[in-house]
């Protein structure tokens, strides 16, 4: 039974097992596995399969009817994906991923502008902090500021 939910399902499971086989044998200074340049990506990468073997399990058992969505919409979500991964470097993360946020919410059909403002700036804030400011692995900061 493919449907436009299962597909999603096998490519969303696909990507990170394509991008993990990517780094096999990639070789680095011999400072430990935890300093590799790999190490935090394949620690995502490996939490990505995870979800989407779930999401796809789910996918599979569901047996609750899907709902159709607009050719055209599905065509803009995949076109602002690497648009999104473009401007994170020029734009900075935080503002990068708060426009992502804002649109990719919108198409699928979030309209509580609260929930919407207060999701799209909290998660990339979040992030920011996170990775900025508590691990102190840098995102590509703003060029209005380096806070963010």
């Amino acid at each position: 039974m493919l449907t436009e939910k299962s597909i999603g399902a096998i490519a969303l499971l696909l990507t990170p097992l394509a991008l993990l086989f990517s780094t096999i044998g990639l070789e680095f200074a011999d400072l430990g596995g935890a300093f590799s340049p790999v190490f935090f990506p394949r620690i995502i990468l490996w939490l990505w399969v995870g979800l989407a073997g779930l999401n796809l399990i789910s996918t599979v058992w569901s047996r609750a009817p899907t709902e159709a969505r607009p050719l055209a919409r599905v065509g803009l979500l995949a076109l602002l994906l690497p648009v999104y991964a473009l401007s994170i470097m020029p734009a900075g993360f935080f503002l990068a991923s708060l426009v992502f946020c804002l649109v990719t919410l919108r198409l699928l059909g979030w309209t509580k502008p609260v929930s919407l403002i207060a999701f799209s700036v909290g998660l990339p804030a979040t992030l920011v902090i996170l990775f900025n400011h508590w691990l102190s692995l840098p995102l590509p900061t703003s060029p209005i500021t380096y806070l963010f």
